[in-house]
């Protein structure tokens, strides 16, 4: 018994590693992503993007309410109107993301939707009914500060209109989240991934009707590749809040912005400027205060 008593702060300890291991995995995987997208995103449109990587990322998605829907319950949709407004706003998060690559550097686009997590708090506050907290206020001010350093608002038609293209995209997915707050009260967040997928994947299909290129073989692969890593992504992201709890893995989530420097600079030859990099920490330092913030007031909830 002494042993085990002995051994446990150490198991835990290498349970926290793995965690983190896992979800420096699932960022990488991310950035990858982002990188496939920029690529493709010159020669079709954002809507057939978000279609191949919706479809192709149904595999892990099924594969993750596999692994997370252990007691085998069956699937029921008694609040599809809610899983449909989940989807439609992510969907439109991620289609304005893909819009917005071709006209910003890839570390500019990436840091821009950091401010997703800023705007959450402040729509947690109309849409939720949570708590007005001045620092909220004063971090979600220091924020667009930083938005402002980053976009470098020099009146490049092609800076704003891939500026507001990607805020945009940060403010659907603050929607996003903020739906899947209001779902999870009632659902099983595995139920929640499979949901989005297999609607998103049924409306983006039908907007191909509107927009459409045929791809080449070659392309093809990069959209599959897209899917797929996508989805192994939030496979690794899965595993790793298994393992250690989501404030101690926050602030991993923002070498996001790190792979976004690295492989801007490798392929595309881009070099963030001084003033880029002041905003770029001042949004990511906003929104990773917010993100703490957040967790500790949940604890506090939770405790009472």
């Amino acid at each position: 018994m002494l042993v085990t008593e002995k051994q446990l702060p150490h198991a835990l300890s290498r349970q926290k590693v793995r965690g983190i291991a896992f979800m420096c995995g699932a960022i990488f995987l991310f950035a990858v992503v982002d990188v496939i997208a920029k690529l493709v995103s010159t020669r079709y449109p954002a809507n057939e993007i978000t279609f191949f990587r919706m479809l192709f990322g149904l595999i892990p998605a099924a594969f993750i309410f596999r692994l997370r829907n252990n007691q085998r319950r069956e699937l029921t949709l008694h609040r599809f109107f809610g899983h449909f407004l989940r989807a439609i706003m992510a969907l439109g998060s991620m289609g304005l993301f893909f819009a917005g690559l071709p006209h910003l550097p890839l570390s500019t686009a990436v840091t821009l939707q950091y401010t997703e997590a800023i705007l959450i708090g402040l729509f947690a506050v109309v849409f939720l009914s949570e708590r007005f907290r001045v620092a909220t206020a004063v971090a979600s001010m220091a924020g667009f500060v930083g938005v402002i350093l980053v976009s470098s608002l020099s009146g490049n038609h092609a800076s704003l209109l891939g500026t507001g293209l990607i805020l945009l995209s940060a403010m659907f997915g603050a929607g996003s989240i903020i739906q899947i707050k209001k779902l999870s009260r009632t659902e099983e967040p595995a139920a929640i991934v499979l949901y989005f997928t297999v609607i998103a994947t049924i409306v983006s299909g039908v907007s191909l009707v509107a927009s459409w290129t045929t791809p080449d073989t070659r392309d093809l692969g990069y959209m599959a590749l897209l899917g797929l890593t996508a989805g192994a992504g939030q496979l690794l992201l899965t595993v790793a809040f298994r393992n250690a709890t989501a404030s101690l893995l926050a602030p991993f989530s923002y070498f996001g912005v790190v792979w976004a420097i690295i492989f801007g600079y490798m392929i595309w030859g881009e070099v963030i400027t001084a003033q880029a990099a002041i905003g770029s920490a001042v949004i990511v330092g906003s929104a990773l205060y917010l993100g703490m913030s957040d967790k500790r007031m949940d604890a506090g909830d939770g405790g009472a």
